[in-house]
């Protein structure tokens, strides 16, 4: 699994918030437009491809932004604190 930082800027109401939910299936919100997503090779094509269809591409921006391993255990937050990357992560047992 790799680490991404999805950030998004959209520009009408209700595509931000289908937009918003499908990060919310893959990641944690770190901010109101700011996630960090754990994602397998297919669930990364997959989050790309639903946010792709649910953006107007002359109006709105998803950034993609890889995180090295380091890299996401450095983060630090000043104000609020934040969650650890892997506290919600689920693993389920079959």
């Amino acid at each position: 699994m790799d680490s991404w930082i999805v950030a998004y800027d959209i520009s009408d109401p209700k595509r931000l918030r289908k937009v918003a939910t499908a990060c919310e299936d893959y990641g944690v919100r770190k901010q109101k437009s700011v996630f960090l997503c754990r994602l397998s090779a297919t669930d990364f094509v997959r989050l790309r491809s639903r946010l792709y269809d649910l953006i107007h591409l002359e109006e709105d921006q998803v950034l993609f932004l890889p995180l090295c391993g380091k890299c996401v255990t450095a983060i630090e937050a000043i104000g609020r604190p934040t969650e650890a990357h892997d506290v919600r992560d689920v693993v389920i047992v079959t």
